[in-house]
């Protein structure tokens, strides 16, 4: 019975893993941005931003509400409300000194990422880029 505790003690301290936190030359967030993300998110939940193949430029960017957190994701923390948005390591260096604002307009309100200085041009929309080729 105690080995038992014992073991799910270790278990639960083994997978309390610490997250490198994000600095604000690799991530920079709007004020609107942390506020409106304070508003949407359920308890556990924080922003996730990827960056996956596809898109009319290339490249395209994927941001939702997520309640995982995976070993290799990176932590943005909000020191004025809390609000956190992961970034997995992959996608970090398409992102590297983007911006993550909240933008409303007649068509849509969304989390956007805009002045990525990876990104040489992108499609209309704001989802989709090209990366600089360097």
């Amino acid at each position: 019975m105690l080995t038992q505790k014992i073991g799910r003690l270790m278990a639960c301290t083994v997978t309390r893993q610490a997250h490198r936190m994000l600095t604000e030359q690799e991530i920079k967030v709007t004020n609107k941005a942390a506020s409106r993300l304070k508003e949407v998110v359920d308890n556990g939940e924080r922003l996730r931003l990827e960056v996956d193949g596809g898109g009319c430029s290339g490249f395209e960017y994927k941001i939702r509400l997520d309640k995982k957190i995976n070993n290799d994701d990176l932590l943005w923390k909000s020191s004025e409300n809390g609000a956190e948005i992961v970034v997995d390591e992959l996608s970090l260096g398409f992102l590297k000194g983007a911006t993550v604002d909240f933008v409303e307009d007649l068509m849509k309100s969304s989390f956007r990422i805009v002045n990525n200085p990876i990104a040489e041009k992108g499609c209309s929309c704001g989802s989709s880029f090209a990366p600089k080729m360097d």
